[in-house]
């Protein structure tokens, strides 16, 4: 999949050329009950999959299990590529590719949640399917944990496609 911020209609005062390039992985992560992974925001109330920036050195599985258990708490097993997401990001100069994959929680083990993360009240839900998931998700109306009304609706879309993705693989 791939999004482009002006092609959606999405225009903010801050938009400006792409200037860097930023790679991710986030995934769709089952538990034992089959349940779905999504991280909330109480500050903005939004929702999305969980995941986040891959570090220098890493490859893409490493920081895929180091985001999940920094923000979920849970290492995983059974992880399986879902393909990607790109996405011009004009609100924050980026073009940012998300490496997608399924997984499965295993064991807890704490969160490490960032400052910023912890301020913007970030915690784990567990979506009874991927439909209670993809409306959480879609139920988002303010502005996503950047503060950015066109950064929310892009982050929808891509999750939600991730998800579809995750449930034709099932």
């Amino acid at each position: 999949m791939n999004q482009d911020q002006h092609a959606m209609g999405l225009h903010e005062a801050t938009d400006s050329p792409i200037t860097f390039e930023r790679s991710a992985a986030r995934a769709v992560v089952y538990n034992n009950d089959g349940h779905v992974a999504v991280m909330h925001f109480t500050a903005t109330g939004s929702y999305k999959l969980p995941g986040g920036g891959v570090d220098a050195g890493e490859n893409f599985v490493e920081a895929l299990k180091r985001e999940l258990q920094e923000e979920m708490g849970y290492t995983v097993t059974n992880i399986q590529e879902l393909g990607m997401v790109t996405e011009n990001r004009y609100f924050c100069s980026m073009h940012q590719i998300s490496y997608c994959y399924t997984a499965h929680a295993e064991e807890f083990v704490g969160t490490s949640l960032t400052k910023k993360e912890q301020a913007q009240g970030m915690n784990l839900r567990w979506a009874r399917s991927t439909a209670e998931a993809l409306e959480w998700i879609a139920s988002g109306r303010t502005l996503d944990e950047d503060g950015s009304y066109a950064g929310l609706e892009m982050m929808k879309a891509r999750d939600s496609a991730i998800i579809r993705a995750a449930d034709a693989m099932r």
